[in-house]
């Protein structure tokens, strides 16, 4: 898995917020199983909305420095819908969901210029997973954020 820069990360989700990133190979199913905590114990998630979604975007300046990948990322052009993105195994009491990372349900495909071995930039997507909290007494609703970040590379066999 790919290590990107902190100059990377905080172009997508700024100074202090939580972001989930890595590198992918083209067509990859794999997932990642999310706890949320609070001083060691679960946060119970019932009656909250989860939903995550990513865009494609376009990047530039891709090098592999001392302190991972570092690259500048922009809309791309032109601009497509957001993929929404699988959350599964919710356990609401115990605070964990699975995320879906899919690639087929990208539409990314094998010929895409992006997506070649020897691409200089390859394919991005950004996104985030939203928790929405619903009302609880005197506490009003709020959302909780975490920011994606994915390159999506050939293995080589497929371009």
């Amino acid at each position: 898995m790919a290590l990107f820069s902190k100059n990377t990360i905080v172009q997508v989700s700024g100074f202090d917020n939580e972001c989930l990133s890595g590198e992918l190979v083209y067509n990859q199913k794999t997932f990642w199983n999310l706890t949320f905590t609070s001083g060691g114990n679960p946060v119970d998630l019932t009656g909250t909305i989860i939903n995550a979604q990513i865009i494609r975007r376009e990047i530039s300046n891709l090098q592999d420095t001392r302190y991972g990948l570092s690259f500048d990322i922009a809309n791309y052009v032109p601009e497509p819908e957001p993929v929404t993105l699988t959350i599964a195994n919710e356990n609401a009491s115990a605070g964990v969901f699975t995320l879906i990372i899919d690639e087929s349900a990208w539409s990314i495909i094998s010929t895409d210029p992006e997506l070649n071995i020897s691409a200089v930039n390859p394919v991005c997507f950004s996104g985030r997973i939203k928790i929405s909290f619903p009302a609880s007494g005197s506490t009003p609703a709020q959302d909780s954020i975490i920011f994606l970040l994915f390159l999506v590379r050939s293995d080589g066999v497929v371009n």
